[in-house]
Order: structure tokens, then C-alpha cells, then sequence
């Protein structure tokens, strides 16, 4: 499903799926959209600092900040994708402008 410049998180060890997680919780802000729910780390962009997470019943490209501390809202920006086929349309298009 990734192609460049997505890679699959699980190409990595299990280590940095949980950093890539701790640095998104550290940022986040109660104020944000993505505050306190349950999140899991699908992919990163190899040239910039985005992740792709699922709640299972949504998918979200984040851009990281790492600032290593809170940010305030709307920081990391956030894009959400209420079906796989959204997703995949920004995917692809990542993959072109690569």
C-alpha cells in the first residue's frame, strides 16, 4: 500500500513506532482534535516529519513538530480521512510529487 515516500512503520523495530507515539502525545494540547484518543502508528514520510495514525475508524497524516513538549492547537497539524479511499487519493499523490 506505501510507496515512496511513505514506508510502512513495521519496517522499523516496534521502538520507534512507540517514540514516533510518545513525541505525537507530547505535543499534543487538550485542545487538540486528536487529544486523548487511542491511536496506533500505520506509516512515516521518509522526507518530512509526517506519521500516519488510525484511530480504527479514521485515518490522520501528522506532522510532528518535535519540539519535545506541549504545542498549542492547531499544532502538529493534523489532516483527517474519514475512508481508505480518501486516504489512498493522498498517498498517491504524495508518491507523485516525490
Amino acid at each position: 500500500m506505501y510507496k515512496e515516500p511513505w514506508s510502512d512503520i513495521n519496517e522499523y523495530g516496534e521502538s520507534h513506532s512507540k517514540a514516533l507515539q510518545r513525541e505525537l502525545f507530547k505535543e499534543l494540547s487538550k485542545d487538540h482534535c486528536l487529544y486523548g484518543i487511542e491511536l496506533q502508528a500505520l506509516a512515516k514520510r521518509e522526507d518530512q516529519d509526517d506519521i500516519l495514525l488510525t484511530d480504527q475508524s479514521a485515518f490522520y497524516i501528522v506532522h510532528l513538530t518535535w519540539s519535545g513538549k506541549e504545542e498549542e492547537a492547531p499544532y502538529p497539524s493534523t489532516e483527517k480521512f474519514s475512508t481508505m479511499e480518501e486516504l489512498q487519493v493522498r498517498l498517491d499523490s504524495d508518491s507523485e510529487d516525490f
